[in-house]
């Protein structure tokens, strides 16, 4: 019975994230070309599945009600509220607004009555924690930085290399700079591509590209890279653009490598540049945390951000160069990570349209999803298995004691 109401609340959770998800797609239409409001919610009910077989109790018992109340709100000062049934049309594939009407308002309303029984009886079929309980675990909980084991070596040998890439990448930001305003043809394309990556439009994109001629394949590298470095747009506008101008498989291998040059650019960026600031920001703990997150488990949080569409991939790449993470395991994950979707992208981008279309990206979302609930359960594994070690030697300190006094 609880497994049934665990998978029952979970999955009116995933639906009321797709849901939002799918609101938000009428004020950025411009991703409405990697996704409809059906794949959306499609994904994200079967990521509330999952999570309710996986999870054996509920923490957050208003999750439902804060997201339902957020979409209710936006819907209503957006002045959209109707969009909310034309959401329901698309998922049903309904003709008119009246056909889903009052079956959508039925279900809205049976749902939260059952969700809302969920939450009142949850005591019989779970503990439930005061304040002060709660208080308790979480000072007793295992911290991310508790599993990490740090060697002053290797420390002060990373703050070493830091300080030497710091020295390269600002030498390498002066040359940029320096012939950004000294010479006005570089300055005017420079500001040419970013007006074009900026307009969201894959045709500008494709137009402009071919706009070079022969030159179209090195420019788009330098776009990709560009992008990456300073304009948080997702790639997947260049990876189509390259795939309806060279094909689906030489756009591919374009778009994949000048990707990774882009990465590794990035990375290194925020490795000289951005660790030392990030620190003094917040401090040597925080990052600690991120730190032990990205060691353990940072090839398989890349290759998420990786499959996802709606990801930028520099900001992902930025992330992981404010860590301690070896630059050749970012970069082999990124590569793995990245092939995949590139592939799918330059594919659809050059021969698929439609339902085929949303399968692929849907697939990639589900994917990416249950790697995502994998970590969760890594990370779970991980504390408790260093709770259980500490619990162990205080046993063994409190028996030797014991032994101690006896022998006195």
């Amino acid at each position: 019975m609880n497994r049934l109401r665990l998978l029952f609340y979970f999955t009116s959770v995933g639906i009321a994230v797709g849901y939002f998800f799918a609101f938000l797609l009428f004020f950025f239409t411009q991703f409405e070309m990697l996704a409809d409001q059906s794949l959306v919610i499609f994904v994200w009910t079967v990521y509330g599945i999952m999570t309710g077989l996986y999870f054996k109790r509920i923490n957050r018992k208003y999750t439902f009600f804060i997201i339902e109340a957020i979409i209710l709100l936006m819907a209503i000062f957006s002045g959209k509220t109707k969009t909310l049934l034309y959401i329901a049309r698309e998922v049903l594939h309904a003709s008119s607004l009246n056909q889903v009407k009052i079956p959508f308002i039925i279900a809205v309303v049976v749902v939260n009555l059952i969700n809302l029984y969920i939450i009142l009886t949850l005591s019989k079929y779970q503990k439930v924690y005061t304040k002060e309980e709660l208080k308790e675990l979480k000072e007793k909980e295992v911290k991310l930085s508790d599993l990490r084991h740090v060697d002053p070596e290797e420390e002060k040998r990373m703050k070493q290399q830091r300080k030497k890439v710091r020295i390269i990448t600002l030498a390498g930001f002066a040359i940029f700079f320096a012939v950004y305003f000294a010479v006005p043809s570089f300055k005017s394309g420079i500001n040419t591509a970013f007006a074009t990556l900026s307009q969201f439009d894959t045709n500008a994109v494709i137009e402009y590209l071919r706009g070079w001629g022969p030159w179209a394949a090195v420019v788009s590298a330098i776009l990709m890279v560009l992008q990456s470095v300073a304009a948080p747009i997702p790639a997947f506008l260049i990876t189509l653009s390259n795939a309806a101008i060279f094909g689906w498989v030489i756009g591919a291998i374009l778009s994949w490598s000048s990707a990774m040059a882009g990465a590794a650019l990035c990375f290194y960026i925020a490795r000289g540049l951005g660790r030392d600031v990030v620190e003094k920001l917040t401090s040597k703990g925080a990052m600690a945390s991120v730190d032990v997150f990205f060691e353990r488990y940072g090839d398989r949080a890349i290759l998420i951000c990786r499959l996802l569409p709606f990801v930028s991939f520099d900001f992902v790449s930025y992330a992981a160069g404010l860590t301690n993470m070896g630059f050749w395991r970012f970069f082999i994950a990124t590569g793995l990570g990245q092939l995949p979707a590139t592939i799918v992208y330059s594919y659809v981008g050059g021969t698929l349209s439609g339902g085929a279309r949303n399968l692929f990206i849907g697939l990639m979302c589900l994917f990416a999803l249950s790697i995502v609930i994998g970590i969760m359960r890594r990370i779970y594994n991980d504390k408790h298995k260093v709770e259980e070690e500490k619990a162990a030697a205080n046993t063994d300190k409190i028996e030797k004691s014991e032994v101690t006094e006896a022998a006195k």
